[in-house]
């Protein structure tokens, strides 16, 4: 009877420090190699130099995720988001279309919808999801950056200012706080152009 405790009790303790080292060493592993971004070296660089990337083996990584679940929403908003970068608006603008009608209830599915039919010169409907979007989440800073930089580009400031505002009251020190923050002092220095900076 001791020895089979003994033995169930070594069993315990050595997948506990299996299971411990199992997210202990990745933790280490991410740590030291700093790269954090899903870019190659040479897909950075070509960004850096405004020279095409290749998305060739994302958009086929998405479009395997979406084929082995065609409701992965995030999935299909990723491959929006890769054909965003690419300026295939039409393309992006059919996949966010997908995500708001599986998950009509998500509101950050709802910023990239705007943004795209923003890039597609769809303005007043454009404002009218972003709103859809604030419906669902008053207070979704991200959101709200949008219709103040949309107004703000076509020449609206009073309206874009509001939105600012709005997004910087809610969580100032939030990464869309600051965003927003820097957008209100850009708009105030006189010297800045009359077109706010492109959506964050």
């Amino acid at each position: 009877m001791f020895l089979k405790f003994k033995s169930y009790y070594w069993a315990i303790i050595a997948a506990a420090i299996v299971a411990l080292l199992a997210v202990i060493v990745p933790m280490f592993v991410l740590r030291d190699s700093g790269d954090t971004s899903p870019h190659s070296a040479d897909d950075l660089q070509n960004m850096q130099n405004n020279e095409p990337v290749d998305y060739t083996p994302q958009i086929e990584a998405f479009q395997d995720l979406i084929a082995a679940n065609p409701a992965d929403t995030m999935a299909i908003a990723g491959l929006g988001d890769i054909f965003m970068q690419s300026g295939k608006y039409t393309d992006a603008l059919d996949l966010y279309n997908k995500a708001v009608a599986i998950s009509p209830g998500e509101s950050v599915f709802y910023s990239r919808l705007g943004d795209a039919e923003f890039a597609l010169g769809m303005v007043d409907v454009a404002l009218r999801d972003l709103q859809k979007g604030l419906e669902i989440n008053p207070n979704d800073q991200e959101i709200m950056l949008y219709p103040g930089s949309i107004y703000a580009q076509t020449g609206k400031q009073v309206e874009a200012t509001q939105f600012w505002q709005r997004a910087r009251d809610i969580n100032p020190t939030s990464r869309f706080g600051h965003v927003a923050q820097q957008l209100l002092a850009e708009q105030a220095n006189p010297d800045s152009t009359a077109n706010a900076p492109a959506l964050p």
